[in-house]
């Protein structure tokens, strides 16, 4: 999380999917386990995701409402355009490169609801 004003990264705790994807893989180390691991760490990113667009979205006048859904429309074209790139520049053989391409959609879904639960617990703090 980025204190306002100071923009020194605070340590975070670990997410419980986390949590839970480290502890699927520690399970089922194969590729087909791992990329099981992921699509469904991807599932649970895209609902905490979806939760807390909502959550935010409540606590937002309708201009800020409206600012959220057109920049949550913007970050689902990067997101799709990012992993696009990212299958061309990496359309390698090899089984581990499913599970790494897996992993890079897992990521950008993460790193978005992350940044959601933030703007969410900012405002919400004042």
């Amino acid at each position: 999380m980025i204190t306002i004003g100071s923009f020194a990264q605070q340590p975070t705790k670990e997410h419980k999917i986390d949590i839970a994807l480290s502890n699927c893989i520690k399970k089922d180390g194969s590729t087909i386990g791992m990329i099981g691991c992921l699509i469904t760490a991807d599932t649970e990113w895209d609902k905490e995701l979806n939760k807390s667009f909502k959550l935010l979205s409540s606590k937002l006048d309708t201009s800020g409402q409206r600012k959220l859904r057109e920049s949550q429309r913007q970050w689902i074209i990067y997101r799709d355009k990012e992993i696009a790139f990212f299958m061309q520049l990496y359309d390698r053989d090899g089984t581990m490169w499913n599970v790494i391409k897996n992993e890079t959609g897992m990521k950008l879904t993460r790193q978005r609801a992350l940044e959601l639960i933030d703007y969410y617990e900012t405002i919400t703090q004042q």
